[in-house]
């Protein structure tokens, strides 16, 4: 005696489609707000590739008077500054294209996901250059696929207090599993969520955790890979400057002469630079 089975019912067995996609999260981007932006309304679109950024050195202190009440010779200083050199050398782009005969057929819902994937990718590709830059001060805390200590924050921070970095908009930027290393230091934990009661889903940016001493903690899974770990960051806003000329642009059309072909294509135009070096941290962790 034989039963009929799925296999066999396989004719009769309709399938449906949905238009119900389930999408593949990207990673969230939230460092480039963290950048200096001083200089973008100095280079914007027609305005050319570079801004120099002169630099200014505060004074340390002043001369004295030989004698009081006698007069003397005056001592001037030599006053010689360097500059830094901004450019926008970057064109992060993503693009698709289709047979026009798969865009009459295809599901109306595909094609504006393709399309939103085109910003999403740009803009992790940006941050992703962002958190390059992060990995590359020059003063190392911490060590690699280690968990973060609370004497390693406390270090970046003094660091930051001996070279007069200003107070606000200091910023800790950490992984997931950093992210999961501080929630196990008591103090820092009761200082990320002491103001958490009482906001909104929509009160604050992309990744952002908290307060932890003179840092807001922001938490990114786009940070440079370390060997094992990876390499976070505890810096001050001015320590990296970002230029972003031309922000995300969308372009589409046909394609005859290939295909034809319906091509969408999206893209923006930045540049970063590392302006003071002494105002960051790469902060190694897990």
């Amino acid at each position: 005696m034989a039963d009929m089975t799925g296999t066999t019912m396989a004719t009769y067995l309709p399938e449906v489609w949905s238009r119900l996609a389930t999408i593949t999260y990207r990673s969230n981007v939230a460092l480039w707000p963290l950048l200096d932006h001083r200089w973008e309304p100095e280079l914007g679109v027609g305005m050319g590739d570079t801004v120099n950024i002169p630099g200014f050195s505060q004074n340390t202190g002043a001369n004295v008077e030989s004698t009081f009440g006698t007069g003397g010779t005056v001592t001037f200083d030599a006053v010689t500054e360097a500059q830094i050199q901004l450019v926008v050398n970057t064109l992060a782009y993503k693009a698709f294209r289709m047979p026009y005969s798969m865009t009459v057929q295809a599901m109306s819902v595909y094609q504006p996901l393709l399309t939103k994937g085109i910003g999403e990718a740009v803009a992790l590709k940006v941050d992703t250059d962002v958190a390059t830059a992060i990995s590359a001060f020059s003063t190392e805390v911490g060590s690699d696929n280690i968990d973060i200590t609370d004497d390693d924050i406390l270090t970046c921070e003094t660091n930051l207090h001996n070279q007069n970095a200003p107070m606000q908009d200091r910023f800790l930027t950490v992984s997931p599993a950093s992210r999961g290393s501080m929630m196990k230091i008591d103090v820092i934990r009761n200082q990320l969520y002491a103001n958490s009661v009482g906001n909104l889903v929509g009160s604050r940016g992309a990744g952002v955790l908290g307060e932890v001493y003179s840092f807001t903690a922001i938490m990114s899974n786009n940070l440079t890979a370390g060997v094992a770990g990876k390499e976070n960051g505890a810096f001050q806003r001015e320590a990296v400057a970002a230029v972003m000329q031309k922000g995300l642009t969308m372009l589409q059309d046909i394609n005859i002469e290939d295909g034809p072909f319906r091509q969408v294509w999206g893209g923006a135009v930045y540049g970063l630079k590392e302006v003071k070096d002494a105002f960051g941290n790469q902060l190694n962790g897990k």
